[in-house]
């Protein structure tokens, strides 16, 4: 028999699965919709990008980018007892052509921060990450 919290913890691998679904539908606005209204994407060498208008920005600037594609797999995932919050963690691998036209590949880990929402859905709170890879 299931427990409520691997019911819980198996939503959030679900709702972390929908949402590469909708970034490799590259749809804007399916994309943001899995932000919670205090959402945030932290990303190194940036600003925070806070607010759902600034993240649709963020994220069609990504899709914009010719040939673009990610990819994200949470090796991890977990929810607090109170059930309010929850985490998944994992390996990103990301590619796209710069406007030379040279590839630029990225692989690295992040760390989302999910809240459970009146309905019952998981949102993303904060969509934090990091590359694996040497920038100097």
């Amino acid at each position: 028999m299931m427990r409520s919290s691997d019911k819980a913890v198996a939503a959030l691998r679900a709702a972390d699965a929908a949402w590469l679904k909708a970034y490799n539908t590259r749809d804007v606005d399916k994309s943001v919709a899995f932000f919670d209204a205090q959402g945030a994407i932290l990303v190194p060498n940036a600003p925070a990008v806070r607010g759902k208008k600034a993240i649709a920005k963020f994220i069609a600037s990504g899709f914009a980018m010719q040939d673009y594609k990610i990819t994200w797999h949470p090796n991890k995932a977990d929810v607090a007892r109170s059930g309010e919050l929850g985490y998944t963690s994992g390996a990103y691998r990301m590619r796209f052509k710069n406007a030379t036209g040279k590839t630029v590949s990225d692989k690295g880990k992040y760390l989302m921060v999910w809240k459970k929402q009146a309905d019952g859905g998981w949102k993303v709170l904060f969509d934090i990450s990091n590359s694996d890879l040497h920038s100097g």
